[in-house]
Order: C-alpha cells, then structure tokens, then sequence
C-alpha cells in the first residue's frame, strides 16, 4: 500500500481559517487531490471556498445541516474511490508531519490484524496530545481520570490507564483506541463494523468505533513514527457550552451502551451523576475563567 492508495477525508464545521493547512500537508505527503474529500456541515464562514484554495481538486460534499461528525465522516467515506484501501479521518486544525502518511501505511500493512493505526499527535506547545493513545473508560478507569488521580500520579500503571501516560510516548504497541482527530483505518474493517455510529454528534464517536472493531477481531495500534500536530479546541471554542454539552452526552452514550448492563448497571446512577456533576462544574469554571475550552 502506498500513500496514494489511501483517501483523507476531513469534515469541517466553521473551519475556514484552518482546513487549508490540513489539505496542504496531505498534498505534501503524496495523497492525490482526487483522494481528499472535504465534508461541511453547513459553516456558511467560507469554508469551502478555502477548500478550493488550497487544494482544487478535492471533493467537495456540502451538508446543509450539521448533522454531526460521525454522519458526515460516513459521508466522506463512502465516496472514496473503490480502489482505496485505507480511510485517513483528519481534523481540519490537524497537519500532518513529513513522513507522517508512510509511516501510518507501513504499520497498517505491516499487520492484516490491525483495524486502525493512531499517530503521535503533538500540540502546538510541544506536549502530548493524550487522546491518541487510550484505553476504553471503564467505570474505573473513568473514575481515575475524572477524580484527577491520573494527573496525580501520571506513571501509574493502574491510575494513568485511561491515556497511558506511564508509557514512553515513543513506544509503539497495541492500545483500546486512538483519536478521531487523525486516524487510518483499513477501508474493509470500516465497513465491516459499518462506520462511525452517527448517534454521536461529536466527541466519543473514535472511542466507539475502536471498540467495535475490537471486538470485530482487529487491533488498534499506535505508531509514534507518524507525527502530526493538532491545533486541539479551535472549533470548539467557538461554542463552548454546546460543545461541553456533546463532550458529556458522549461519555454517557458510550456508557450505556458498552457497559452498562450486568454489574455495570448497578453503577448507572452513579455515572449519570458524576458526568452531570462534572458538566455543571466545568460550565461555571468556564464561565468564570479567560480561556473556557471543552477537553484539556
């Protein structure tokens, strides 16, 4: 498999000031303008005219209403040419690294068990973007993270599970999920577990979708030789509270429907307060607060 063998899709919302860097740096790394497909859930700020900008030969598909990432992503998908193999998902405030695409493809081709390859991502200021090495949120795991006991103890095994900070960031492995801000996926386990759930508006719907090829049979591996940087919260701090309100859906979504039946059904009350509990408290804080975002 090669880099031009794979197809980008990007979906937009509001993104006009930057999806051109996004197209640019997969033009930079061999994708062919006729394998990016650009999404928009109806920005109505010029988005698709910057589209056009930066990379005249891409797809253009224009939702007018934003029916969520997971829909769209669907979209995108399934107007990639037949002969793709791999689906790169990419966020417009994400670009890619030189050597970035190569390295994604070798690790997925380098394993026919492997469903979907998540990058190193880097933030603007150097650090980790933490969401693209993840283990699923167990009820546990989830307590961990949101009691603040795994920015307490960051090298613990147990407590730092949810996003391996006990791990080098350079150590390439198996891991639960990666993140929806740039992932490659093998086209056929794509289709196999039928895309992104589009129930997900936004946020979770990368979670899901590795849960389900697990247990589809693929892996999900995560390849820090591919680098790519992530300029994480542009879109979303055009509308916090909104977003805040998807972010906290979402935990519940996945909740419900991977966990709470059996045991985990004892612990449903539980969940439901701590993710309202965490929502109200992070609305005020945001509310009171300079730079009010939807995820650290």
């Amino acid at each position: 498999m090669t880099p031009s063998e794979v197809a980008v899709v990007i979906v937009t919302h509001r993104s006009s000031q930057e999806v051109g860097a996004a197209l640019r740096s997969c033009l930079d790394e061999g994708v062919p303008p006729a394998r990016l497909t650009v999404v928009d859930n109806a920005s109505q700020d010029g988005t698709l005219e910057a589209v056009r900008a930066a990379a005249p030969g891409a797809t253009r598909l224009e939702c007018r209403v934003n029916g969520g990432f997971g829909r769209a992503a669907n979209r995108g998908a399934a107007a990639a040419p037949a002969e793709v193999w791999a689906l790169l998902f990419l966020n417009p405030d994400a670009e890619l690294r030189p050597g970035a695409l190569a390295a994604l493809v070798a690790a997925l081709d380098a394993d026919p068990s492997r469903g979907a390859i998540s990058p190193r991502i880097d933030r603007p200021g150097g650090g980790l973007d933490r969401a693209c090495r993840r283990t699923f949120p167990s009820p546990t795991i989830a307590f961990f993270r949101l009691s603040g006991l795994s920015r307490l103890f960051p090298r613990h095994p147990r407590l730092a599970a949810y996003n391996r900070t006990d791990l080098p960031v350079d150590r390439a492995g198996l891991i639960d999920s990666g993140s929806g801000a740039c992932l490659l996926v093998r086209r056929t386990a794509f289709e196999r577990v039928q895309g992104f759930d589009p129930a997900y508006f936004m946020y979770g719907e990368d979670l899901d979708l590795c849960w389900r090829l697990r247990a589809a049979g693929y892996t999900v591996w995560y390849e820090p030789r591919a680098r790519v940087l992530h300029h994480k919260g542009r879109s979303s701090r055009q509308r916090v509270a909104p977003m805040l309100w998807h972010f906290h859906g979402a935990m519940w979504r996945f909740y419900r429907q991977h966990y709470a039946s059996g045991w985990g059904l004892l612990w449903a009350p539980a969940v439901a307060l701590g993710i309202g509990g965490r929502l109200a408290a992070l609305l005020v804080w945001n509310w009171v607060r300079r730079d009010p975002r939807v995820s650290p």
